[in-house]
């Protein structure tokens, strides 16, 4: 290859080196004005969010919890004295009335002693008739007629033990109400005192709830309560707190809370589980927002975004109870600051939004 001919080759080398190095640095200034572009859009870029506007109102506090029907009262039944069960004329489950007879022992012996008590008390009596008519006459010595009147005086309360264990072989309800349980069956042998029956009281009854302790003090006897039993087919009563425990579980610190219902029809038994919805009334007044706002962070705090100059702004809180309306926001937020409730999830610090 002559002079010429070099010459000729290397100027289209360096020709040609240069049209690759002005593609690359096109490409990089493409690449570089696409970046640029890319950030100024997402600086303007506007997020459409609807807001709300904080502001304090008086809340209803209301909150709900399982409860378990309890009886009003309760007895435990027994005979005062020992013999045989003859007769039960009442079972488990069943209404009663007041004075109705409920069981019945053998009262063959005791109606022996009853007249075996009844004829010494005759006897003494007799005697102290005789021995009067001496005394009077002054033919009787005083030690006599005093020995006379203490043996009339011992026959006349055996006669009355007598007659009260015969009328006791006969169980007696003391009150109206149901029979619980009955713990013994005909023929059955037993000592004084042997519980025979549970007779519980249920023109009214008592709802047993428990209340965590961040919530009792919002709990005052004479409180509205709605109560609501599966059991009967979602059957809802109305009552009143009656009771509020003073002394916290000391496994689950709740405390014992009781609600008095009317059962006229006594349809409400005891140990039927129910809902039961608390109107503890109107609470101080608040800032109140709905639950779906509040949002935690991964270091478990609690926060809602809200809107400064156009932009979102973060604004940490701490949240109340949980009312009818919403939850309450104890710290964080003003009457008046602009909140969003719809949105939130696309919005950063400092990002500008547009109020739909």
């Amino acid at each position: 290859m002559n002079f010429a001919e070099n010459q000729k080759q290397e100027k289209m080398n360096k020709t040609g080196l240069l049209f690759r190095y002005s593609v690359l640095f096109s490409g990089i200034f493409i690449i570089t004005g696409c970046s640029s572009t890319n950030n100024n859009t997402d600086t303007k870029r506007e997020i459409s969010v609807k807001t709300t506007t904080a502001y304090a109102s008086p809340a209803s506090f209301s909150n709900d919890y399982v409860g378990v029907t309890e009886e009003e009262s309760s007895a435990l039944l027994s005979f005062p004295v020992q013999g045989k069960i003859e007769r039960l004329f009442v079972s488990e489950g069943q209404q009663v009335s007041e004075g109705e007879v409920l069981a019945e022992l053998s009262s063959e012996n005791l109606q022996s002693t009853y007249q075996a008590a009844r004829a010494s008390l005759s006897q003494a009596e007799d005697a102290m008739k005789r021995l009067q008519m001496l005394y009077d006459n002054q033919s009787l010595p005083e030690m006599k007629y005093v020995e006379a009147q203490s043996k009339l005086e011992q026959a006349q309360a055996m006669e009355q033990v007598a007659r009260k264990n015969l009328e006791e072989s006969r169980l007696k309800a003391p009150f109206s109400g149901v029979i619980g349980t009955k713990s013994v069956e005909e023929g059955e042998n037993i000592l004084p005192n042997q519980p025979i029956f549970s007779l519980l009281k249920t023109n009214t009854v008592k709802i047993k709830i428990a209340v965590p302790e961040n919530e009792i003090a919002k709990i005052h006897t004479g409180g509205n309560a709605t109560v609501t039993v599966a059991a009967l087919g979602g059957r809802s009563y109305q009552g009143k707190i009656t009771d509020k425990g003073v002394v916290a579980n000391p496994v689950s610190h709740t405390y014992e809370a009781k609600i008095t219902l009317a059962n006229p029809d006594r349809a409400l038994m005891p140990g039927m589980v129910c809902r039961v919805q608390l109107h503890a009334g109107d609470t101080a007044s608040s800032i109140i927002l709905p639950n779906n706002v509040i949002q935690i962070n991964s270091e478990g705090e609690q926060f809602v975004w809200g809107v400064e100059g156009g932009k979102a702004a973060i604004r940490f809180v701490k949240t109340g109870v949980l009312t009818d309306k919403g939850v309450t926001i104890e710290s964080g937020l003003n009457a008046g600051d602009t909140v969003i409730v719809e949105g939130q999830q696309k919005v950063s610090e400092g990002m500008k939004v547009n109020i739909l």
